[in-house]
């Protein structure tokens, strides 16, 4: 398999300030739920940018913790500013991200109002019908969101012109994974869902070909990407799959009663009233405001996360596979070096051991797990599957040179974003554009998983070991 630049190569928004104006700018389209109308400005005066576009109706009232609604129309929309994120749950915990790499975070407010979308397409493409990436932000399904400072293209598609890419919100926490016993479970996996349907079909209006569709997430992203193709096998509508830092067993939680525990913490009957009326709770929560739910959740340190409903999540996805029931569709998958940099306790001096274990844990050998059983699945799937580990340290990445190759530190390499907070980069770091390289299969117990960013060299290929030595 050849990788092109189309995969790696990405980078940062600045914003809407500085409007270019065009006469032939193609700035408004018709898609199915309205007419954005986006703008050009001069950081990247050759892309087109189209930021906050609806996809779906608002998930408020009534609609609180039920499956999104599609977005019919809407009329005119000045598509020129980034809509707020999708309710996030907040944290005292210190992080290398809250201390450091602020980056990473979301750049702006939250709200509950928060369904949209944002397209970055070339202003002179290389081809009418350009190829598509869907990508999924993470966050660990309680935070995140399509503005995040490390993760916009713009800067990319000025360079190549000849992809486009499509970046989403989708519902978080409390809001998208309720765990309500009269609502959906995992209603911010539906949303995921339907940003891709909408992708299929609105994308061709901005250049894009809907029969090229990559999905592409990263952590919490990269575990819905693979989730998303064992709960829509038989139609992904994508063509290709990309899961940086995360795989299916992520979503693969047992429902919980958090939602009447918390129901009762904001006043909504006793704590039985979900057992004795569950309908009667979940209109009593979808009265709440937004941010005494999210302050509560918060304060109270509740965890709502993706569960197996078998719908949406699967509780077995090993005896999904061994029936067939997983999209036939290739994979790039991979961990990073030093994940665990990103979990647990901070601490300024250093890595303790058991934050680096639990990077394999957590992160690692469940990429691991997955790689595995595609290799070893039913050969007529068709499940080519390219592994890789990412080993960069670059000090305008990772400020402490203990954090290293960290979760997430791979994506402002990816998305091109490297020299834009801490100082130009390493000329290692301009080279890192990954283009042309030939990639095998991967085959465990071979030198096939590709090593980026370590001992200088841009690839190399290895043996997996170095991942699943850690790994029971």
């Amino acid at each position: 398999m050849r990788i092109t630049s189309s995969i790696v190569a990405f980078a940062a928004l600045r914003g809407a300030q500085g409007l270019v104006t065009r006469a032939d700018d193609g700035l408004t389209v018709l898609t199915t739920s309205g007419s954005p109308h986006g703008f050009v400005n001069e950081t990247a005066p050759n892309v087109r940018q189209w930021l906050g576009v609806p996809y779906a109706k608002p998930p408020v009232g009534a609609l609180r913790f039920m499956r999104p609604q599609k977005k019919i129309d809407a009329g005119p929309i000045e598509a020129t500013e980034y809509s707020p994120a999708c309710m996030q749950q907040s944290s005292n915990t210190t992080t290398i991200y809250t201390k450091y790499i602020r980056e990473f975070l979301i750049n702006g407010g939250e709200s509950e109002d928060c369904l949209y979308l944002n397209v970055y397409a070339p202003l002179a493409p290389t081809s009418s019908k350009l190829p598509v990436f869907v990508y999924i932000p993470g966050g660990g399904f309680t935070s995140g969101g399509s503005n995040s400072l490390y993760k916009i293209p713009d800067k990319w598609i000025e360079r190549t012109q000849s992809h486009i890419v499509v970046v989403m919100n989708y519902r978080l926490n409390l809001f998208g994974f309720p765990s309500a016993d009269s609502a959906m479970l995992n209603v911010g996996l539906l949303d995921q869902r339907m940003v891709v349907e909408w992708t299929r079909d609105n994308i061709a209006a901005f250049g894009g070909d809907p029969d090229k569709i990559v999905l592409w997430g990263q952590s919490a992203g990269a575990g819905s990407v693979g989730g998303f193709a064992y709960a829509h096998y038989s139609d992904p509508i994508v063509s290709g799959l990309i899961a940086d830092s995360g795989a299916a067993s992520m979503l693969l939680k047992t429902p919980h009663s958090g939602f009447s525990t918390l129901a009762t913490m904001v006043g909504c009957g006793g704590g039985d009233l979900g057992k004795k009326d569950p309908e009667a709770e979940l209109a009593c929560m979808q009265a709440i405001d937004a941010n005494v739910l999210e302050d509560t959740l918060s304060a109270n340190s509740l965890s709502f996360t993706p569960v197996a409903d078998n719908v949406t999540a699967f509780a077995d996805t090993t005896e999904r596979l061994a029936r067939g029931l997983i999209a036939q569709l290739p994979l790039i998958t991979g961990s990073n070096a030093n994940e665990g940099a990103g979990f647990g306790a901070f601490n300024e001096s250093g890595l303790s051991p058991g934050q680096y274990e639990n990077g394999f844990a957590t992160i690692g050998c469940p990429v691991s797990a997955e790689a595995h059983r595609r290799a070893g699945a039913d050969p007529s799937l068709g499940l080519s599957t390219y592994r890789y580990e990412y080993a960069g340290n670059f000090s305008n990445i990772s400020p402490l040179p203990w954090v290293g190759a960290t979760h997430s530190a791979e994506l402002p390499l990816l998305f091109g974003t490297h020299y834009e907070y801490r100082g130009n980069s390493t000329a290692f770091e301009w080279d890192m554009k990954w283009g042309g390289i030939m990639w095998p299969k991967y085959e465990p117990g071979t030198e096939t998983m590709a090593l980026f960013a370590e001992d200088d060299k841009v690839v190399q290929f290895v043996g997996a070991d170095r991942v699943d030595s850690h790994c029971s």
